[in-house]
C-alpha cells in the first residue's frame, strides 16, 4: 500500500510538472552567451579580450571561428578602414595623417620630401612613403 501511494504521488507530481513546468523553468538562456545576438556576442568577446589582455587579432580570429565576422565588421568598421588605408606620417606637419591623403592634397610637400637626403635613411624599400616619393621622382623626370 505504501509503495502504491508513493507511485501515485510520483505520477501526480510528474503530471503537474509537465503541465506547469514551463512557468517555473529557469531563465538561464536569457543571460547566457548562446542567447545573445551576434553583435552582443562580439561586444562580449571584446570585453573578454581586453580583460584577458589578448591582442586585437584574437578577436578577429575568434569571430571568424564562430561565424561572427559580419557583426565584427559592423562594430569595428572605422578601425578596419583605417588599418586598410595605409601608412601614416610619423613626422612633420602631417604627422598622424595618411600618406595617400597628403599625396592627393599637398603634392608640393611630397616634392619637397623627395629632395631631402635625410629621409632616405629612415625609409624601408617596402614603405608607402618610399613608393610615393619614387613615383613623384619619375613624374618630375
Amino acid at each position: 500500500m505504501k509503495v502504491l501511494a508513493i507511485f501515485l504521488l510520483n505520477v501526480f507530481q510528474n503530471i503537474i510538472g509537465m503541465t506547469f513546468g514551463w512557468l517555473f523553468r529557469p531563465k538561464t538562456k536569457r543571460n547566457s552567451y548562446l542567447g545573445l545576438s551576434d553583435i552582443d556576442k562580439v561586444k562580449y568577446l571584446e570585453k573578454r579580450r581586453q580583460y584577458k589582455g589578448y591582442k586585437k587579432q584574437w578577436l578577429y580570429y575568434r569571430c571568424r571561428e564562430e561565424g561572427l565576422l559580419d557583426a565584427y565588421r559592423k562594430l569595428f568598421k572605422n578601425e578596419l578602414d583605417q588599418q586598410d588605408s595605409g601608412t601614416k606620417f610619423s613626422f612633420g606637419k602631417y604627422k598622424g595623417q595618411f600618406v595617400e591623403d597628403v599625396w592627393e592634397s599637398d603634392r608640393e610637400y611630397i616634392n619637397w620630401l623627395s629632395r631631402q637626403e635625410w629621409l632616405a635613411e629612415y625609409l624601408d624599400e617596402n614603405d608607402m612613403i618610399h613608393e610615393l616619393l619614387h613615383l613623384e621622382e619619375e613624374n618630375q623626370n
